[in-house]
């Protein structure tokens, strides 16, 4: 293959490079005996996806009877593996193919969202205002203590910087930067840390795509999420790589309207036109914000890192 070095992925930002650099191994979870993904050495493609995809990935190794692997930060993509990954995430110059679209959104504990609705809208500019609230003000117990966020990086990827630039265009402080208690490497961690450890936060802003991975995890672990949206938010463009015939094939089905009507189910959004038979949970998107610019990314970044920072 023409082989782009994983290492020298990069998203350049002024004189700030934020790394975007990924390498596949072997998904070490448990297995599903009466899933379909079958092993790499009898697979003519295998599927790669970072962590917020492994629902999506899951779900389309089974279809085409494809191996799964994870998309990680460090070496070359063989022939005949397929990357799924936001496109701005992607290096420069490479040709993947947009096929999906995935809106920025905001899961919340359930049962914690009618309190915060008395405060206001669930929108960025309440999570800002109320972030730190005692939940017996907005008629919670006193055992949820106050209110507090979850965010990953912004310097790690597309999804993470677009959901910042929300908080940032709507004021947040150093105030609510104390209270983003819940800080992940990327969108895919965070929501497994929310579900895994749900006390360390109420509230998180991430793309749909993470937050649909997660909602039957979160039932069966801590509860149901409920999902809101900005209005406007921005959309990631959901895109796919790969060299090789078994590749190319895979990535043109991806298109196909058959597949783009399936895409809701797997939490995703198609290209044109509305989502059909979407996950149980989510919901409909506000209008479309542009796309975060590049001469925005280096302040977004140090505004993260003076205000949110670790």
């Amino acid at each position: 293959m023409s082989g782009w070095r994983a290492g020298l992925v990069a998203l350049a930002v002024g004189g700030v490079f934020l790394a975007a650099g990924w390498a596949l191994t072997r998904d070490d979870g448990p297995v599903d005996p009466t899933s379909t993904t079958v092993d790499p050495g009898d697979a003519d493609v295998t599927l790669a996806c970072p962590f917020a995809f492994e629902f999506v990935c899951d779900q389309l190794a089974a279809r085409y009877q494809a191996a799964h692997v994870t998309y990680r930060p460090g070496a070359d993509i063989p022939d005949g593996t397929v990357v799924i990954a936001p496109m701005a995430d992607f290096p420069t110059g490479l040709a993947a193919t947009p096929f999906a679209r995935s809106p920025i959104a905001i899961a919340i504990w359930q049962e914690r969202s009618p309190a915060l609705l008395r405060g206001c809208d669930i929108t960025i500019a309440c999570l800002i205002d109320q972030a730190g609230v005692a939940w017996s003000d907005l008629g919670g117990p006193v055992s949820w203590g106050a209110v507090t966020l979850g965010l990953a990086d912004p310097a790690e990827g597309i999804t993470d910087l677009e959901a910042w630039r929300l908080f940032v265009e709507a004021g947040v402080n150093a105030g609510t930067g104390d209270d983003v208690r819940l800080k992940a490497p990327d969108d895919g961690r965070l929501m497994a840390d929310l579900v895994l450890f749900p006390s360390r936060a109420d509230v998180v802003v991430t793309s749909e795509v993470a937050i649909a991975s997660q909602l039957q995890n979160a039932i069966q672990r801590a509860g149901r999420l409920a999902v809101f949206y900005p209005d406007p938010t921005p959309f990631l463009s959901i895109g796919a790589f790969g060299e090789g015939r078994a590749a190319g094939n895979l990535i043109a089905d991806l298109t196909t309207p058959e597949l783009q009507a399936l895409l809701g189910s797997l939490g995703l959004r198609p290209l044109t036109g509305e989502a059909q038979d979407l996950i149980d949970g989510l919901g409909s998107p506000g209008a479309e914000l542009a796309s975060v610019d590049v001469a925005e990314k280096e302040t977004l970044v140090q505004a993260w890192n003076q205000l949110v920072g670790g």
